[in-house]
């Protein structure tokens, strides 16, 4: 039998949901006003215990660089009953961080906001099915997912951004890069190929498409993406956000430049994927700022 930590009962079953000992979480974190974007990463750990009101907690840590020496101090989390609280380094008032008892088709206060639970279901990390859970806006106005949780990792918008994109347009974007058990990574945003950024062009640059001569502009983009091919024809493109819903798909005119507004897009990190008449698919990151 193997050795089990704090949250954990045996190889393939967890207790706890985000406190588990050993966990580390890297999210890129994207300034996306004019004039001039930027990104850098955020790494987010675990150390060290504190008790407070005889409550065991986990003292929580980040830090802003790749060699992850300027460390700063972010407060306290604890987990009961599939709850996850937070206290912020200023020790202000105990918040419910996640709540990962949460029912399907039901509406929950949180942070000043209400929010329906859309959808809970089960995806597959690292070989292992974890609940995940969706939230919406309650109905009618359901249909865009704001958040999702997935247990033991938290949201895909990052350890301390449970609401995901409820924020107001042109701030600071957040995004889950990867989460890690031991330094070595749990889960990997689909979206990206590093764990770390510190460079916009490191991110909207891409590897040479599959289709010839296929161009993508510009990028960063603020309201018409311009796709075009001088040899080839494109026949449909795609667009999804980074947790893989499609937000705008259209077939195209052959052999002309085609024109795609997205001005009316929530600012982050889009991927566009180009067909042509054969099923070939190029895909390049977009950012809309």
């Amino acid at each position: 039998m193997p050795a089990t930590i704090a949250g954990q009962t045996d190889e393939n079953t967890y207790v706890n949901t985000i406190v588990l000992l050993n966990s580390s979480w890297s999210v890129l974190k994207q300034g996306l006003e004019h004039p001039v974007p930027w990104v850098f990463t955020q790494y987010i750990y675990f150390n060290d215990d504190s008790v407070v009101a005889n409550k065991a907690n986990k003292k929580v840590f980040s830090c802003n660089d790749q060699l992850h020496e300027n460390i700063t101090y972010e407060g306290l989390i604890r987990e009961q009953e599939q709850k996850t609280y937070f206290i912020p380094k200023n020790y202000e008032p105990e918040n419910l961080l996640y709540d990962f008892s949460l029912e399907e088709g039901t509406n929950f206060e949180y942070q000043s906001a209400i929010l329906y639970v859309k959808k809970v279901d089960s995806v597959e990390i690292n070989g292992i099915q974890k609940k995940r859970i969706q939230l919406t806006s309650p109905p009618p106005d359901d249909d865009t997912v704001y958040a999702t949780w997935i247990e033991g990792i938290g949201s895909l918008a990052g350890l301390f951004y449970p609401q995901g994109d409820r924020r107001p347009p042109n701030s600071i974007g957040e995004t889950l890069l990867c989460y890690f058990q031991d330094n070595e990574p749990i889960y990997k945003n689909p979206a990206y190929s590093e764990c770390y950024y510190d460079k916009v062009e490191d991110i909207t640059s891409v590897g040479s498409p599959i289709i010839n001569s296929l161009f993508v502009y510009p990028n960063p983009v603020d309201n018409v993406l311009v796709i075009s091919s001088s040899n080839e024809a494109i026949s449909f493109v795609e667009l999804t956000d980074v947790s893989g819903k499609t937000v705008y798909a259209k077939r195209l005119d052959a052999n002309k430049e085609n024109k795609i507004d997205v001005g009316f897009f929530a600012p982050g990190l889009y991927l566009l994927h180009a067909y042509d008449a054969k099923g070939l698919v190029s895909t390049f990151k977009i950012i809309k700022r």
